[in-house]
């Protein structure tokens, strides 16, 4: 099925491809692109990321070390709930008179709380793949596992989210690999192979980057819990005039008290929790980034520069298959929302695939905080290219067939 026509750029005159389904621009002058927004990420940020690409460029090999500065900050993070625990059990046995213990006591357990390390959990429409369902999945899982000197995975699920990658999940810490159906919808053999690769990669995190992450984790949840949000504000209590109504904007009693208190915990405690949080983000910044393409260049040996480049692209195209498959869960009950997603991923025409890379260019977009630029990490693959090699890619799709059409279902709910 195309809906494809032609029309004339308003701009530069060029003939345009268009599809009534996506938006029409133009790749020589870039009309109706897409506005970029003002970035997010502070200047000395971008600087910084651009010059650490740019010797990586001229030298792969270059690079600096992991912080231990950053290291050494993350430390008293994870250390404080266990003194925390221990005082608190302490201060009930010994201390006399217990009732003069006691609030000290809960001081100490809600600090032990609130500092306690984060399970990973998963989504609840996550559907676990076996071995026995997908022997060719597992079977590439393998001969990766012993490339990359890896332990085998046992586990498996295919997910609604856009993230291939490796977790460590619930109290057992277990290794699961998570599929997201729209990024593995989009992507070739080759490229699938390509973001296994780096799942595994990622994976292989020394005690540096897990000390430093879940420290980063619990600062970031704690900042995120202070910071007011849509639904922590009681109004202006201000009054506004709609179609000849006079509106007061004000909520309840409850809801103004609470507005409050998230203001003062916002005020007193936002500002060291973010601080804290940036510093350790500065300090490993360079040395988390160059760890990242590192990874790029071994999945690049493995399968080619240019396939590697491409997954990390094409997941850009994740989130119109998402949708479409959302669609078809909410709105079309007869239908199979995993032929539509498939279908989708095939149909997306190649002008709204660049007019997406360039997109996150100029947004300067990445798949996550701890990951450079996606521009700049295909940049520095194709820089230096090597040979596109034949590999035994992941290719039957009908393997994940029972997992997938259980995971897209949960979207009705």
């Amino acid at each position: 099925m195309t809906m494809e026509s032609t029309a004339d750029c308003s701009q530069c005159s060029r003939p345009l491809p268009t599809d009534r389904r996506y938006a029409v621009w133009c790749r020589h002058c870039e009309w109706n692109l897409e506005p970029a927004p003002a970035a997010q990420e502070p200047a000395w940020q971008v600087e910084r990321e651009r010059k650490l690409a740019d010797a990586l460029a001229e030298r792969p090999a270059a690079g600096p070390e992991r912080s231990l500065g950053a290291f050494l900050l993350s430390l008293p993070v994870l250390l404080v709930p266990l003194p925390g625990l221990l005082g608190g059990i302490a201060l009930l046995a010994f201390y006399r008179p217990v009732w003069f213990a006691a609030p000290f006591a809960v001081v100490l357990f809600v600090l032990t709380a609130v500092f306690r390390p984060r399970i990973t959990r998963l989504p609840d429409s996550a559907q676990p793949v076996s071995r026995a369902e997908a022997p060719q999945l597992y079977d590439v899982l393998d001969r990766l596992a012993a490339q990359t000197g890896s332990p085998q995975l046992e586990h498996v699920v295919v997910t609604v989210d856009q993230r291939i990658a490796v977790d460590r999940i619930g109290r057992r810490y277990r290794r699961t690999l998570r599929i997201g159906l729209p990024s593995w919808s989009v992507l070739g053999p080759q490229e699938r192979y390509a973001a296994l690769a780096h799942a595994l990669y990622d994976d292989r995190r020394g005690m540096h980057d897990r000390v430093l992450g879940a420290a980063q984790h619990i600062i970031g949840e704690l900042a995120a819990t202070v910071t007011p949000g849509r639904l922590d504000s009681a109004g202006d209590g201000r009054l506004h005039r709609m179609e000849g109504v006079v509106l007061i904007r004000s909520g309840s009693d409850d809801q103004i008290l609470h507005s409050w208190l998230v203001k003062f915990f916002n005020a007193v405690l936002g500002p060291p929790l973010r601080g804290y949080w940036r510093l350790l983000h500065r300090l490993d910044l360079a040395g988390r980034q160059c760890r990242e393409y590192r990874i790029d260049r071994r999945v690049a040996e493995h399968v080619g520069s240019e396939p590697a480049a491409a997954a990390l692209e094409r997941v850009l195209l994740a989130g119109i298959c998402f949708r479409a498959a959302e669609r078809a869960v909410r709105f079309d009950p007869a239908g199979d929302p995993l032929d539509t997603l498939r279908r989708t991923a095939a149909e997306i025409p190649e002008h709204e695939f660049a007019r997406l890379v360039r997109v996150d260019r100029a947004q300067n977009g990445r798949s996550d905080a701890e990951h450079p630029p996606t521009w700049q990490r295909t940049r520095l693959l194709r820089a230096h290219p090597t040979p596109t090699t034949t590999v035994f890619a992941p290719s039957k799709d009908d393997e994940l067939g029972t997992a997938a059409r259980a995971a897209l279902a949960a979207l009705h709910d």
